[in-house]
């Protein structure tokens, strides 16, 4: 009987380890990224994948990998995690709505897409609240342009290649 109970035991741990999904991406992009602000300043090649509600941008510089970013709830950047309110704080300097960062590495327009101007293969916003940011943001085929004129951050994506 005891040994019977063993053997139960290791089938349902077996059929519940395979259980276990892991995210299931549904586009990679190679991308060049850049992104400037007082306090950061990076520059470099690598891939953007996104699936569901994850987000993974894996950035490459000189054949080092110097960004790990990983966005499902919390963001966590090279395995250090945050709200994303702070996230926000530290790479914007500014306390934005929370899914900006992937608003823009999915090109997606801002702000309840507030003054958006329609062209011809994307669009281009350009927000200010006095005193605490002016943003001027584009999106098009080649890729995304983040620039927050007041607080001098930088962001731009660039796609390389095909999507996949």
């Amino acid at each position: 009987m005891y040994r019977f109970l063993i053997m139960f035991a290791g089938i349902i741990l077996f059929f519940s380890a395979c259980s276990v999904k892991e995210q299931t991406i549904e586009t990679s992009q190679p991308i060049k990224l850049i992104i400037k602000t007082p306090f950061i300043k990076i520059s470099g090649i690598g891939f953007y994948k996104k699936g569901g509600k994850y987000a993974n941008l894996q950035i490459f510089s000189g054949g080092v990998a110097v960004l790990d970013y990983k966005s499902a709830g919390n963001i966590c950047i090279n395995d250090k995690c945050m709200t994303r309110g702070i996230f926000n704080e530290k790479l914007f300097l500014q306390t934005h709505y929370d899914e900006l960062i992937d608003d823009i590495l999915a090109q997606k327009p801002i702000y309840n897409s507030q003054n958006l101007t329609k062209k011809d293969d994307g669009f281009s916003q350009h927000i200010v609240k006095t005193d605490v940011f002016d943003v001027l943001y584009e999106a098009d085929g080649n890729g995304t342009k983040f620039n927050d004129l007041q607080n001098g951050v930088i962001i731009q994506v660039t796609k390389l290649g095909k999507e996949q």
